[in-house]
């Protein structure tokens, strides 16, 4: 191995390579998530950390993806329904076998991401840039590259405690009629969008006053890993062109020295040429090689996007319950005001006393009825304070916890692929001695 490879190695490892200070994350290989550290289930409609209820020992089995194992995705064929052309996919795991298209990976996408808006759902392919692909979506390079990335995608799935468990990732493994109308029509119904897109624009220049700090680690940690993705992905894609064109250079160097070798019958010669091929078709599949880890690096930097959005919504949820706090104190220090008949001085206040005294109207009386207005806005603004301060403590107890599984699912997975990443260097450079 030359020292410029010991060097780009080097570099791409430093570029990964995290200070994570949390002792679970030592060992990740042993260190599994137990119960106690499952993330939360976290709907819009509940946001309280309730431990599962029993279920009968029939309905785990169906119920808990690990039990079935490796999910596979396979062999992709080219299909035509009516006017419209796709590619399907078969999607194998422990219990059953079923064809699915990418639209459907689309919904269980959308439908995790809304019923679990706290989870780091995994991204899917396509949902970010993809320069890295060559050719048009039904190309065997594209269809490859997507069908890697979608088996990431379900794996990443497989893994995590509670988006394995859920309904829909069960139907959309199992289901024999997933793809009937009626089916269709339903999922539809469940594919909803969350009711966020208020808050955000609401929100949108409002800035926190109390930022936890562990937040702001995870915000400026995912920062800085996207930035290094992406320097390391630019890097490999240079890397990548001059390995083709180099291969391109031997190909034409073969080409003439077996031409000249038909001439010239010199046997030194003919093992040049034969070294040449050999040399050139292990070149073409260490780029191959080259191409899943640039593929895994472009999947991690759309991973760290979803992480930096469910790190936005959590700063939205904190922002609901500052913002109705400060409502209800401004609401409290009006009431106080009318008690001890202090006036603020504002026109809108003089013409409604001018207004009074001309219809004759009971100054006491009308006092007594805001008194009773604000009493009854306090009331409620209480209560929906103590809800986004439940929803909020509750979508951040979430997301610490997802942060630690997605640290330590990260562990696996990059030690995994830059394991064979290595050895397929290693087997690269000992067949080209």
């Amino acid at each position: 191995m030359t020292p410029e490879t010991e060097q780009y190695n080097t570099q791409q490892w430093d570029i990964l390579q995290e200070d994570y200070k949390e002792e679970s994350l030592i060992n990740p290989l042993i260190n599994e998530l137990t119960v106690d550290n499952e993330p939360a289930v976290l709907t819009p409609q509940y946001y309280a950390v309730e431990e599962e209820e029993e279920q009968p020992e029939e309905n785990k089995a169906s119920n808990e993806v690990e039990l079935m194992g490796k999910v596979q995705i396979t062999e992709p064929r080219k299909e035509v329904e009516q006017q419209s052309t796709f590619v399907s996919y078969l999607v194998i795991s422990k219990n059953t076998s079923v064809r699915r298209r990418f639209q459907d990976f689309v919904w269980l996408h959308n439908v995790l991401y809304t019923h679990y808006p706290a989870c780091f759902v995994p991204p899917l392919p396509d949902k970010h840039r993809l320069e890295y692909v060559k050719g048009d979506r039904f190309s065997n390079d594209f269809i490859e590259k997507r069908r890697i990335s979608l088996e990431r995608f379900i794996e990443r799935i497989t893994r995590h405690p509670i988006l394995r468990k859920a309904e829909f990732f069960i139907m959309f493994l199992e289901s024999s009629e997933f793809n009937d109308a009626s089916a269709r029509a339903l999922r539809e119904s469940q594919e909803t969008v969350m009711d966020t897109i208020g808050d955000t624009l609401l929100n949108a220049f409002a800035k926190i006053r109390k930022r936890d700090p562990r937040f702001i680690e995870m915000k400026e940690k995912s920062d800085r890993m996207e930035e290094n993705l992406d320097l390391l992905q630019r890097t490999l894609l240079r890397s990548n062109k001059r390995t083709e064109e180099l291969c391109e250079d031997y190909e034409e160097l073969r080409a003439s020295v077996r031409g000249l070798s038909e001439i010239e019958s010199d046997e030194a010669l003919v093992h040049f040429g034969l070294t040449l091929e050999r040399y050139t078709e292990e070149m073409r599949r260490m780029t191959r090689e080259e191409s899943k880890w640039q593929i895994e690096v472009h999947d991690y930097m759309a991973y760290y996007r979803s992480i930096k959005g469910v790190l936005k919504l959590r700063d939205q949820k904190q922002l609901d319950y500052e913002e109705l706090s400060d409502y209800y104190q401004s609401t409290l220090e009006e009431k106080e005001k009318i008690v001890r008949n202090k006036k603020d001085g504002s026109m809108a206040n003089f013409i409604s006393d001018k207004i009074n005294e001309v219809r004759g109207a009971d100054a006491d009386k009308i006092k007594r009825e805001k008194i009773l207005r604000l009493d009854e806005r306090m009331r409620e603004l209480q209560e929906a304070i103590g809800e986004t301060h439940k929803v909020s403590a509750a979508f951040s107890d979430q997301v610490k916890k997802e942060d630690i599984f997605f640290n330590r699912n990260k562990s696996i997975e990059l030690f995994d692929v830059l394991k064979s990443y290595t050895d397929s260097k290693v087997t690269h450079y000992r067949e080209v001695k």
